[in-house]
């Protein structure tokens, strides 16, 4: 009986079998590391200095441009690194992320800035993230704002100039995040359109009411921050769109003054988040009800309570009690028939709290969940203490 050869077959240590992976896969495995690493990578093996090449994402964030500094001491300027690595690229960027005040480089300038946009939006950006400290006096290249490709961007500490006499800005864009943005006052009295825009977020902006837009398919408003400056008019233009709704009540510097008339019915309204809510304030609470009255179809109700100090005490608080007791003076004067969820953070169980819980009861036939995520003191620290209350909780209140 003939025998079985048995061939046992011996890796070839030698074969660098990753290098030898398609391009496209290269491309992705090097698009996963931090773009420090990716540089490493392609400076260690020739190799990969093409896939290098291809990436198409960049991010010059703080860990790439010091360790720029490090290796290379004063021979090399790190901005003019960034500018050599963008005009080498033999496939477009598609995300780009730079931290300008990670450079630490008094001699940048504006136009270094508006170079290296101009790159970008020329070749099919289309996820671009600048940051720069506020006390730094960069704008946001027009370039960008004409710019079709962009979907997201977002924007720390640059100034804003609306171009003059532009119906239409940013044009691709749907997710746009401002934080630390100065919208200057030349802004003021220009209306133009963000054709594409759902989601839109703002954090300790400045000069927000000179930034006067049209956005048709806004989804969701966020607005963060302890710079006032918001008027109402501004947010009502915005209302009647939205599903989402964030507000921080503390950059609500006109929240306190606002007539029922001057909102008008947020019909899509579906999710309202409000941080901040002071139950010391009567006219914060007034303000809140009368948003909710507008309101039909509020879905889930999200509040962020200000951890009140012990010694706050009824006397202090007597017209939100006033407010809250008396069901004639109570500003939602019709049933919230959709909300199905009420979650409220911070959550005290003093006396106007839980007037005001019971008001949201008995105005929300439908209500399914209600979570309290309540504040206590211990070892000299504030602690979470969560209360969930299943769907059968509006008739075993």
């Amino acid at each position: 009986m003939a025998r079985r050869l048995l061939l046992r077959i011996v890796p070839d240590a030698s074969r660098d079998l990753i290098s030898e992976l398609p391009l496209e896969l290269k491309v992705r495995i090097l698009e996963c590391l931090p773009t420090r690493d990716a540089a490493r990578t392609a400076l260690l093996s020739t190799h990969w200095n093409h896939v290098w090449l291809r990436l198409g994402r960049l991010a010059f964030d703080f860990d790439f441009l010091y360790d720029i500094r490090k290796c290379s001491g004063k021979s090399i300027v790190p901005y003019k690194i960034i500018t050599y690595i963008l005009l080498h690229r033999v496939q477009p960027v598609k995300k780009f992320s730079l931290h300008l005040c990670a450079l630490f480089d008094p001699t940048v300038e504006q136009s270094d800035l508006d170079e290296w946009c101009l790159y970008l939006s020329r070749n099919g950006i289309e996820e671009l993230d600048i940051s720069c400290s506020s006390h730094c006096p960069f704008k946001l290249p027009f370039c960008i704002v004409w710019c079709p490709t962009i979907k997201q961007l977002e924007l720390w500490g640059l100034g804003f100039d609306c171009p003059i006499n532009a119906p239409s800005i940013f044009p691709g864009v749907t997710s746009l995040i401002f934080l630390e943005v100065v919208f200057n006052h030349n802004v003021n009295g220009i209306v133009s359109s963000i054709p594409n825009l759902e989601k839109l977020e703002f954090f300790r902006y400045e000069g927000i009411s000179n930034f006067k837009f049209r956005a048709p398919k806004l989804e969701s408003l966020s607005i963060f921050g302890f710079i006032p400056g918001v008027e109402y008019r501004w947010l009502a233009l915005h209302l009647e769109s939205v599903k989402v709704l964030c507000l921080d009540l503390d950059s609500m510097s006109k929240w306190e003054n606002v007539e029922v008339a001057s909102f008008p019915t947020a019909i899509n309204l579906q999710v309202i988040k409000l941080d901040s809510i002071n139950f010391a304030n009567e006219k914060q609470v007034m303000g809140v009800l009368k948003l909710l009255q507008k309101s039909p179809n509020l879905c889930e109700l999200h509040i962020t309570v200000i951890f009140l100090d012990d010694d706050i005490q009824d006397d202090d608080i007597q017209d939100v009690l006033l407010l809250l007791k008396d069901p004639d003076s109570c500003i939602v004067n019709q049933d919230l028939k959709m909300l199905k969820t009420i979650k409220i953070r911070l959550f005290t169980v003093s006396t106007v709290q839980m007037l005001f819980v019971k008001m949201l009861l008995s105005k929300s036939p439908t209500l399914e969940n209600v979570v309290f995520l309540e504040k206590y003191y211990c070892h000299r620290q504030y602690n979470d203490y969560s209360i969930y209350l299943s769907s059968h909780y509006p008739t075993h209140f």
